[in-house]
């Protein structure tokens, strides 16, 4: 029995109509993690025997690319494809790129599988050994 990932081939088609980053790993991935900071302020006032003050609390959460030597990306045009060659099974996830919203993430793609990212944001199987552009329901996207 071979190593199944020498001869793999999956192919990401991209039918969005609009430029897509794609990223995938052999592991799931955490491409982005939270990160909160927090700070606060203290005011203290004292007068003759009577003291004052306050508090306050400002917090401040936002979304930090997490980069990952695993992790792999490429960038496809509209109404391109592109090729991951000897991976074996991947998990995918691809934001759109002008926006930056996502499409899907992790998306498992078993090996020597390719898919469609479809017009409506969607992620097809391609109907295997037909057009990159046909999907399992013999739909077209190209």
């Amino acid at each position: 029995m071979g190593n199944d990932t020498s001869r793999a081939n999956t192919h990401i088609a991209n039918g969005t109509g609009r430029r897509v980053h794609v990223f995938y790993s052999t592991d799931k991935m955490i491409l982005y993690e939270k990160e909160v900071n927090i700070s606060t302020e203290a005011e203290v006032g004292v007068a003759e025997k009577s003291a004052s003050g306050s508090v306050r609390l400002a917090n401040n959460t936002r979304l930090v690319y997490h980069r990952d030597e695993r992790i792999r990306s490429f960038f496809i045009p509209a109404h391109d494809f592109n090729k991951v060659t000897g991976e074996g099974t991947i998990y995918l996830s691809v934001y759109y790129d002008d926006t930056g919203s996502n499409i899907c993430q992790n998306y498992h793609i078993p090996s020597d599988r390719s898919v469609i990212l479809t017009p409506e944001g969607n992620v097809k199987f391609q109907n295997y050994g037909a057009s990159i552009w046909e999907d399992e329901h013999r739909n077209r996207y190209g």
